[in-house]
């Protein structure tokens, strides 16, 4: 039962071994003090998972700003497949720099 136990936070850690030790509540303080002597950077309560919409909210932000840090790129891909399907239907794919005038 004890290579069960997945800490997460201190309290969890309690619970699990409150459980382990089915309800002794000195045999589960003995295994805490135990597994705990090691664990001094584990948090209190275990962190909490943010929503659903926080979760869309931040994937939304980390696409947006990859696309503000890529722009020149991805506008060059666009000029590329462009000029693919304009070389497709027959016609020429437009210049990059303005052609000088005609005199």
């Amino acid at each position: 039962m004890i290579g069960t136990i997945q800490p997460t936070s201190k309290t969890s850690l309690k619970l699990q071994c409150l459980t382990i030790a089915k309800g002794d509540v000195k045999t589960a303080q003995e295994l805490y003090d135990y597994l705990a002597a090691g664990l001094e950077t584990l948090p209190d309560f275990d962190p909490v998972k943010p929503t659903f919409l926080e979760t869309t909210k931040n994937t939304a932000d980390g696409i947006l700003q990859w696309v503000r840090e890529n722009k020149e790129t991805l506008g060059e891909g666009i000029d590329f497949v462009k000029g693919l399907i304009s070389k497709r239907n027959g016609g020429t794919a437009t210049p990059k720099t303005p052609l000088p005038p005609i005199n």
